[in-house]
């Protein structure tokens, strides 16, 4: 699949089929992740594979109760409705963490640090695209509570929740969602 094509194609799949994700495909989108860059190479990602119904319960649990709190403080009525059975429909979740100490020089720079976490969103990526090509649909998933999440995962206090990929085959068909013009988002010194 041509790289752009991929770009322009991949959607936030937010319903999944109960079908499994093949083993192969998904070694061959753990790879992508590996191959990203990363801040002095690196390469801090650790990716947690949950396919555990009794933990993607767990944390969809969390989330439900998560989004109340929201509500309560925003007033966002979107975030009371926000459905989270996805996180157990889907076959895979692959949690993306690190530790902050294999974040390169910039934890030499007050108050950066942060090019661990620049690191695995590029993982992620390359996940996500990878998947795409592969077939199969994915979700960025960032709506929890960090150290909750990390509990119900099982990943070290150590290691930073960078984020989650939910990942699967979806039971809708595509969403694209407009683009803003690239050029209201851009700004050209010369």
């Amino acid at each position: 699949m041509d790289i752009f094509a991929a770009l322009r194609q991949r959607w936030s799949c937010r319903n999944y089929k109960s079908l499994d994700i093949e083993e192969e495909k998904l070694m061959k989108i753990l790879e992508a992740g590996g191959w990203a860059p990363s801040v002095m190479n690196l390469q801090p990602w650790r990716f947690y594979v949950i396919k555990n119904p009794a933990l993607k319960q767990q944390l969809k649990d969390h989330c439900e109760v998560l989004a109340q709190t929201i509500f309560a403080k925003s007033g966002w009525k979107w975030v009371s409705k926000y459905s989270f059975e996805f996180l157990v429909q889907a076959p895979v979740l692959i949690a993306v963490a690190a530790d902050p100490k294999d974040t390169g020089a910039d934890q030499f720079i007050k108050e950066q640090g942060t090019g661990y976490a620049y690191s695995c969103c590029a993982a992620i990526q390359n996940i996500m695209l990878a998947s795409h090509a592969l077939g199969v649909d994915t979700l960025w998933f960032s709506l929890y509570d960090t150290p909750a999440a990390k509990e119900i995962l099982g990943i070290p206090p150590h290691l930073d929740l960078v984020s989650i990929v939910v990942a699967g085959y979806s039971a809708d068909p595509e969403k694209h969602l407009p683009r803003k013009p690239i050029a209201d988002l851009t700004v050209i010194k010369e």
